[in-house]
């Protein structure tokens, strides 16, 4: 690091000549009279190194390097100078340059010196402004280079923070909602039935503003990943609208989806995404219309060689006053309600939306009349593809009606928490599964060990004492052990299923577990164990 030694500055000259290191300290002190100059000198790169290392308190202010030397080159000094990836010296470095030196000058500056000069240019005026300069940049980019490294520091820190508040409410979460479902599969009064029906409900809901609050902090640490995958257009359009055509006949709404002859099969776009936006705006015109329709058109548009998905969410509502639809797509805002209106939410979905199109380089807006209704129109770039996919991997699944290659399997459950066991237990044996209960890694890793093939299918939470289930499943695979292997998270954070499938699991499912997908995962890896 350079010293702070007021008008003083300490130099190291280095270069093969010494009448060109005595150029260049005449013109130094001609150039700055009122200023002390004290120079150390080397005539080679690796003299010259040793003297920027030396253990003294004689700290230099800038080196001045000549390119061609021998032993060790200008080149070959900067690239044993450097101090990290991106090629930033510990030193402001000057180079010197004869008249063939230039294209070597360019890969100088790349290697982090701050600037070059040509010998025949070593005046008093040219020089003195040239080492002062290089100083200050060298400054100012140390400075950036630590607040890049803070910044970098806070979005780990934010990426913790973030799992951790995911792990510790999408846990408790499970047990709430899954022994909600459970009741309800019960022999229940009426009342009883009702009471077990809002339970699961604001469970859900909980769940859905925690999602949205995960969402928008992972945007905002740039943390937000969108990953296109194939999917088949037309059950993954049913699957969407008759998952939200529930809660419309719950609000005497009819809803009906319009899908063009033109929409391709199947196309290469993120399915979890796209339905996330699709569910935010159908929710809101199911909540904001009070009675009436929610019709959903989705269109292709071709451009040349750029197909578009063209999705048109059309209602009945209320509608959104001209002022408002500026604002809608703002974080926290919910538009166009007196203080005695009671409607859910936080005002974040369609901040996310519009977060999320843009992140899959398309666009969503808004038109609207009040008192005839709103339409969002969602447009999103994808890729088209002539064939459905062999195995699609939608992230609502349609669950069997039997779940028969479950029936009779042994299935092996490492999980910590106890209402989460007796959820995941209870799931299984419904549909027809026998459970082995352990309570942590080392519990399973010691059960397989003595048991190897005691289970058909393993589920291994990932965030577990003694061994996490990441380490459970990279010990189970040096072991040969042949077994699928589930993993369970509550982590909000990407990257969780890389981790997982590169640890050695077939496959992954995040909590709150839904019953519906979570069996016909374990039923379809039951069909790929028994064949």
């Amino acid at each position: 690091m350079p010293n702070s030694n007021g008008g003083n500055q300490r130099i190291i000259l280095i270069d093969d000549s010494q009448e060109d290191r005595a150029r260049v300290r005449s013109a130094l002190i001609r150039g700055a009279p009122l200023r002390r100059y004290s120079f150390r000198e080397a005539n080679n790169g690796r003299d010259g190194l040793e003297l920027c290392h030396a253990d003294d308190d004689w700290e230099p202010d800038c080196v001045i390097v000549d390119l061609d030397m021998p032993i060790m080159s200008g080149l070959e000094f900067l690239e044993n100078l450097s101090t990290d990836e991106n090629s930033t010296t510990s030193l402001p470095v000057i180079v010197l340059t004869g008249n063939r030196d230039a294209d070597n000058a360019k890969i100088a500056l790349q290697n982090g010196a701050q600037d070059y000069i040509g010998k025949d240019s070593i005046y008093p005026e040219v020089l003195h402004r040239t080492v002062d300069n290089a100083i200050e940049r060298h400054k100012m980019m140390l400075k950036l280079r630590e607040s890049q490294r803070a910044a970098d520091a806070a979005n780990r820190a934010k990426s913790t923070l973030i799992g951790n508040i995911s792990h510790e409410i999408r846990t408790p979460m499970t047990a709430v909602v899954g022994l909600a479902e459970l009741l309800l599969g019960q022999s229940l009064g009426d009342e009883q039935h009702h009471m077990a029906e809002m339970i699961r409900d604001n469970g859900n809901y909980l769940i859905e503003i925690v999602n949205d609050l995960l969402d928008l902090t992972k945007m905002e640490a740039g943390m937000l990943e969108i990953n296109p995958q194939p999917t088949d257009l037309l059950p993954f359009l049913e699957d969407t609208t008759q998952m939200m055509a529930v809660r419309a006949k719950d609000n005497d709404i009819s809803m009906t989806l319009n899908a063009s002859d033109s929409i391709p099969v199947a196309a290469e776009l993120d399915p979890i995404r796209l339905r996330q936006i699709l569910v935010n705006l159908i929710g809101n015109a199911i909540k904001f219309s009070p009675s009436g329709e929610v019709a959903v058109n989705v269109d292709l548009d071709r451009d040349g060689n750029q197909s578009k998905l063209k999705f048109e969410i059309r209602d009945t509502g209320r509608g959104i006053n001209a002022q408002d639809l500026e604002n809608v797509f703002r974080p926290f805002v919910q538009v166009g309600q007196d203080k005695t209106e009671q409607v859910k939410g936080t005002g974040l979905g369609l901040a996310i939306c519009r977060r999320l199109a843009t992140a899959m380089n398309g666009t969503i807006h808004a038109e609207s009349q009040p008192g005839k209704g709103s339409c969002f129109t969602v447009i999103i770039p994808i890729r088209e593809l002539t064939q459905p996919t062999i195995v699609s991997d939608q992230s609502v699944a349609r669950e069997t009606a039997e779940n028969e290659n479950l029936r009779g399997r042994k299935i092996l459950v490492a999980e910590d928490m106890r209402a989460t066991r007796f959820v995941i237990t209870k799931f299984i044996e419904s549909a027809g599964g026998k459970v082995i209960v352990v309570e942590d890694g080392q519990q399973l890793l010691d059960f397989v060990g003595s048991n190897n093939a005691a289970a058909d299918v393993i589920v291994t939470d990932i965030q577990m004492p003694q061994v996490d289930g990441l380490e459970v499943t990279r010990r189970l695979r040096s072991q040969d052990v042949k077994i699928p292997i589930v993993i369970l998270t509550a982590d909000a954070i990407g990257g969780i299923r890389e981790s997982a499938l590169s640890a050695g699991a077939n496959d992954l499912v995040t909590k709150p577990i839904n019953r519906a997908q979570f069996l016909q995962t374990l039923d379809r890896w039951c069909s790929v164990r028994q064949n």
